[in-house]
């Protein structure tokens, strides 16, 4: 006598429709525009990509599995994600992947309490410049007050390499001046890398939540198209000067809520705020018709993918 077949898993209900394979194919086509440019420029090619995601699609399909109900086996994980047995298998043996949480360095923690701390700020509440030595107001102990385990010259150090401020010699004083514009590492370097991963996965994070119908995330944005280039320029101008307001209350409120549960032991959660600003000429990159004519569109509006509005 045979054994008996095997329950099958209960069907898991959806609130929410989910969208459609096509549909979701056509719009990660559209993300993973400018994504392929910089691998490309970077020397990343589609079989080097493809490499790197193998790993990653059996990752999340063992998650998913999990948060199913389901058991997570060689086969099913196989089946879900598309890649073969035999590299689940190789895959598990060699251990599960772990995720690595770094550190948020300290020079941005030094520019974080240089534009919320009142003492720090000028009249426009805008981070001042600051005498390198000396009692309070100066780097010295801005940059004390946010580590005693690195030293202010060390961390002065770091910030001219990123190149986040300048020095000035003013009647015989080093003056540290900030750059306006907040903490942004130049180009190409391994810090606007680490900003760039973690702004893009957080943001995708938000979008596919509202996709699949969690709890709704703020993600947002307010478009225009059919302006000129003048006015394309002065927006992004208003874009930066609203910035600045908003991530200077952010952060006054962050600190003191972080200063506040700090010691809890259900004090887990992370969060993420950010803004950001493109603008292009469609018929300079292509946006035109057949038949060589530019694309007709006047409009301006806001968007909100799949009701991301703001979150409770």
């Amino acid at each position: 006598m045979g054994r008996p077949p095997r329950h099958l898993p209960a069907a898991r209900s959806v609130e929410h429709p989910l969208p459609s394979t096509e549909d979701v194919l056509r719009a990660l086509v559209q993300v993973m525009g400018p994504l392929a440019r910089l691998l490309l420029a970077s020397g990343v090619d589609y079989t080097r990509l493809a490499a790197e995601l193998k790993p990653l699609f059996i990752e999340q399909a063992r998650l998913e599995l999990l948060r199913s109900g389901q058991n997570a086996t060689d086969s099913a994980i196989s089946l879900l994600s598309g890649v073969h047995r035999k590299d689940v298998r190789a895959w598990r043996m060699q251990g599960l992947s772990s995720r690595i949480e770094k550190e948020v360095s300290i020079s941005s923690r030094i520019f974080a309490r240089w534009v919320q701390d009142p003492l720090y700020r000028d009249r426009r509440r805008r981070p001042r410049p600051l005498p390198r030595l000396g009692p309070a107001p100066s780097f010295d102990t801005l940059a004390r007050s946010v580590t005693q385990d690195v030293h202010p010259y060390t961390a002065l150090t770091e910030l001219l390499r990123l190149g986040l401020v300048t020095v000035k010699t003013v009647k015989g004083r080093d003056i540290i001046v900030p750059h306006q514009e907040g903490f942004v590492p130049p180009a190409g370097s391994r810090d606007l890398l680490d900003l760039f991963g973690a702004n893009l996965a957080d943001h995708a994070s938000a979008a596919v939540a509202n996709l699949l119908g969690q709890p709704p995330r703020l993600e947002q944005s307010v478009f225009a198209e059919g302006v000129t280039p003048e006015t394309a320029k002065e927006l992004g101008e208003l874009a930066r000067k609203l910035w600045a307001q908003a991530r200077s209350e952010m952060i006054a409120e962050a600190t003191r809520r972080y200063e506040a549960d700090k010691d809890r032991s259900d004090a887990n959660c992370r969060v993420r705020f950010g803004a950001y600003y493109w603008a292009e000429d469609e018929a300079k990159d292509g946006s035109r018709s057949e038949g060589g004519a530019a694309v007709p569109r006047n409009h301006a509006g806001e968007s909100a993918a799949n009701g991301g509005g703001d979150e409770d």
